[in-house]
């Protein structure tokens, strides 16, 4: 824990790291005391020293863009399920889920059973967990114990459900999705028809799920050929309550939101298109720890390949975070660092564990090993914002995020209004 008092900024970051409120305490991450203020610097400075990159997560801007979803689809019968797996997209599932069970939320979605009863153990008993991988021979007991609904994806997942359900004398809770045209998870039309009627005689069917395939191209053909079959779908399970849209989903109109919501990557401060960057709360900035200052000569190469040439006399930084901590190769001389209030490209490859950069106009009093260098700058240069210029998604890069990366958990209790 950090001591309270520790609130000093050294001048180092002064120009170019902003002011937060730091939160409560989880396992294995640093933390301040919701109610202290303090400088990010200040939290960077307080890591152990051999920390060689760190991540800052803002819970309060999670918690910020739940309730400003909530306020956007302002529609009191529709549940707002939150979906952490993948650990919340890289951002940690348990501090995230612990939070948005403090903001209201009480539905989650994970991937595997291993990921829900983990996070069983921090929402209490009064969350649902929905389980997307389904149900696997031999996890029926676990789910049981664990209160956990797995979303059942084909007949041989209803058929293991249905027998362990005989087996005990009682209904095992359970969802069920239905492929309306992603052709990835779920049971067909086809089976809908044949076998809705068994399904739900036989198990405690809670939802109805379904998966937009375009939903993030509004006028897509698909979109409304699978709203149709999802409509379809639910009547012939008896009409009980349905899950279509995840983030993108939920914009495309009143009539694809039907009982509960999914929200992903909206919740972690990724817009749901292009044209909406901006339009939600950023959540998390990277910073890494400068290991070494170079001068190079024109004509020197840097790194694997020689694929940069000094073109002039050099000052370099070389930090300690490279593709073994989730910066792909594909970033190389691609992305900036920001120090002394400067913007500074960087330049050559990318390697397992090191990034380099030109910080030729930095002001030398910056430019010291341990001190730390800006990956990202909220608001203005957001992992959003640089992924999409690489042609690729954000929550992409976020979900390879390593454990080397410090997780740095920012924020207290969000003010619904």
């Amino acid at each position: 824990m950090i001591n309270n008092r520790l609130i000093v900024e050294p001048a180092t970051f002064k120009d170019f790291l902003d002011r937060r409120d730091v939160g409560s305490d989880y396992n294995e991450t640093h933390v301040l005391q919701s109610h202290t203020l303090t400088h990010v610097s200040t939290i960077l400075q307080s890591l152990d020293p051999q920390t060689m990159s760190a991540m800052t997560i803002d819970l309060n801007a999670v918690a910020k863009n739940y309730h400003t979803l909530k306020k956007d689809i302002n529609n009191e019968n529709v549940v707002l399920a939150a979906v952490v797996k993948a650990n919340a997209y890289g951002f940690g599932m348990i501090p995230v889920g612990k939070k948005l069970h403090q903001e209201g939320c009480r539905h989650f979605f994970v991937a595997t059973v291993t990921e829900g009863i983990e996070l069983r153990k921090h929402v209490g008993n009064d969350s649902k967990i929905f389980v997307l991988c389904g149900l696997l021979a031999g996890c029926e007991q676990t789910l049981m114990d664990n209160q956990l609904i797995p979303v059942l994806n084909s007949m041989y997942q209803v058929g293991l459900c249905t027998e362990y359900s005989q087996k005990i004398g009682k209904k095992l809770e359970a969802a069920i999705h239905v492929d309306t045209g992603m052709c990835r998870n779920g049971i067909s039309m086809t089976e809908v028809d044949k076998y809705s009627k068994e399904i739900s005689r036989n198990i405690a069917l809670q939802l109805v799920v379904s998966h937009l395939a375009c939903s993030d191209t509004p006028d897509h053909d698909l979109n409304k050929l699978q709203l149709k079959k999802f409509k379809y779908a639910l009547g012939a399970f008896g009409n009980i309550k349905g899950s279509f849209s995840a983030t993108n989903g939920i914009f495309l109109g009143e009539e694809y939101l039907f009982d509960m919501v999914r929200l992903g990557k909206s919740l972690y401060g990724f817009s749901i298109r292009e044209d909406m960057v901006g339009s939600l709360e950023p959540v998390m900035d990277i910073f890494a720890r400068i290991v070494q200052i170079n001068e190079i000569d024109a004509g020197d190469t840097i790194g694997y390949g020689a694929t940069f040439t000094a073109t002039r006399k050099m000052t370099t930084a070389t930090v300690g975070i490279g593709y073994a901590d989730g910066f792909m190769r594909k970033f190389s001389s691609f992305g900036n660092g920001f120090i002394g209030g400067m913007k500074v490209p960087m330049v050559g490859r990318i390697s397992m564990d090191y990034m380099v950069f030109d910080v030729t106009d930095v002001d030398n009093s910056f430019l010291k090993e341990g001190n730390w260098v800006a990956l990202t700058r909220t608001p203005d240069y957001t992992l959003e914002k640089w992924a999409l210029e690489l042609g690729t998604l954000p929550h992409e890069v976020a979900c390879r995020f390593g454990d080397r990366v410090k997780r740095v958990y920012i924020g207290g209790v969000c003010d619904p209004t």
